[in-house]
């Protein structure tokens, strides 16, 4: 009797949260009926399309009541009151395991934090039409009507915020294509109420590139680049898409012109190296910016540096170390030059490792193991310095556990070596506390 009793409550339940979300749509629906006999009797009054675009809007956002990616599950339990879900199961989607909650209209998205990171509507009040391009279409109208500014962005903002949340649910769960879609109407919707949101069209951009729309991705860049954004990465993800497109003269064009105007840019620099190389050129071209660049700022490290970084993607590991060190010699300060040094050692550290696993002759094997030994010692001075002129501790943590490794090995060889194994462990531990 009491598996019945309980059974019936669960019955009754899922009846009245059903008749609530039955009385939320049906309410939407009325609305929007009423907006649309408005706009038939006084089609000519701006008002009159502002509040079918708002019906519309309301139609859109009915199954989710406002629900905010990011909020928690306990706070979005309070916030949907009497709803609940009919069914929940865990899945890995886009490498992260997500708790998905079932409703009869909607999927809720949880990460294993509790984190709302997703919201797809399953079932829309207008099967048959997009709610959210309508209301656009409406909002348009009573801006040819001149409505005003202050009441048309009120509504705008609205579908903006609708816009991104459903690229959140996109790039969220891997789905390139939804997340473009999302920002890229986030942009024009803002465009639209008089706003230039540089970041949703640079997401879009990014996402097109990681969705392979690479028609998208240059037109959402080249975007960007119009209304006055631009930085590294954006040269170097117009230029590779570009070379997608099978126009490589092209990307070559706007690597160069993001060179001159980003020459540190390491987004730039490798993809330079990688265009010329490919061509089967030479990296010389590539040398010639550079150089240009570092005639005109003879004391800008980060030039060198860059050098640096051409010769390591070249495995050209000693020209790669002169040059971090040319970058030190410009500014003692300049993390990214002792760091490298030491980075570059310990790769050719690594590198010898390598090799030394697989050699079978016992001479050469304590040969390359000497030439090991020599590498990580020759990185120390190198990592110690980076670590004494770091000023964030993020930097310092990086260092600390390189010099912690190297140390472990050496530990042995006097006091001084164990000491500072346990400096830079004890640093690490209390990061980490």
């Amino acid at each position: 009797m009491k598996k019945l009793l309980i059974s019936l409550a669960v019955i009754l339940l899922s009846v009245g949260v059903t008749n609530a979300q039955v009385k939320e749509i049906e309410k939407s629906l009325k609305e929007l009926e009423k907006a649309k006999a408005l706009v038939a009797k006084k089609g000519d009054k701006a008002d009159s399309w502002l509040k079918l675009g708002d019906a519309y809007r309301n139609c859109y956002e009915a199954p989710i009541n406002g629900l905010t990616i990011g909020s928690t599950q306990v706070g979005t339990k309070v916030f949907l009151k009497d709803q609940y879900p009919l069914a929940q199961e865990q899945k890995e989607i886009a490498g992260q395991v997500y708790l998905i909650e079932k409703y009869s209209n909607k999927d809720l998205y949880f990460d294993q934090n509790g984190i709302l990171k997703a919201v797809k509507v399953t079932k829309p009040v207008l099967e048959n039409e997009d709610a959210l391009v309508k209301a656009i279409e409406s909002y348009n109208k009573a801006k040819e009507m001149r409505i005003s500014d202050k009441d048309l962005k009120a509504s705008l903002q609205y579908v903006c915020n609708d816009y991104w949340e459903i690229a959140m649910t996109g790039y969220n769960l891997g789905d390139y294509a939804a997340a473009t879609e999302g920002f890229s109407n986030n942009y024009y919707t803002n465009k639209l109420a008089g706003n230039l949101d540089t970041t949703s069209i640079y997401y879009a951009a990014m996402m097109a590139t990681l969705g392979k729309q690479y028609e998208k991705a240059i037109e959402y860049s080249n975007e960007c680049l119009s209304i006055g954004f631009e930085d590294g990465n954006l040269y170097a993800m117009l230029a590779e898409n570009y070379k997608e497109t099978g126009q490589k003269e092209k990307a070559k064009e706007y690597l160069q012109q993001g060179f001159q105007k980003f020459p540190a840019s390491q987004e730039i620099l490798v993809s330079l190296i990688n265009t010329y190389l490919d061509d089967k050129e030479s990296p010389e071209k590539v040398l010639e910016f550079l150089h240009a660049a570092q005639k005109n700022e003879p004391g800008n490290a980060s030039l060198y540096y860059s050098e640096g970084n051409l010769y390591k993607e070249l495995k050209q590991y000693d020209k790669a170390i002169e040059f971090y060190q040319k970058a030190q010699d410009v500014d003692p300060n300049y993390f990214y030059a002792p760091y490298s040094i030491g980075d570059m050692y310990y790769t050719m550290a690594l590198d010898i490792q390598e090799k030394a696993a697989s050699e079978l002759d016992d001479a050469k094997y304590n040969q390359m193991n000497e030439q090991l030994s020599e590498c990580l010692k020759n990185a120390i001075a190198p990592f110690t310095k980076a670590f004494e002129i770091a000023n964030e501790r993020e930097l310092k943590e990086v260092c600390a556990e390189y010099l912690k490794n190297i140390f472990f090995r050496f530990k042995d060889e006097s006091p001084e070596n164990e000491a500072l194994y346990n400096k830079y462990n004890q640093f690490l531990q209390e990061g980490a506390e």
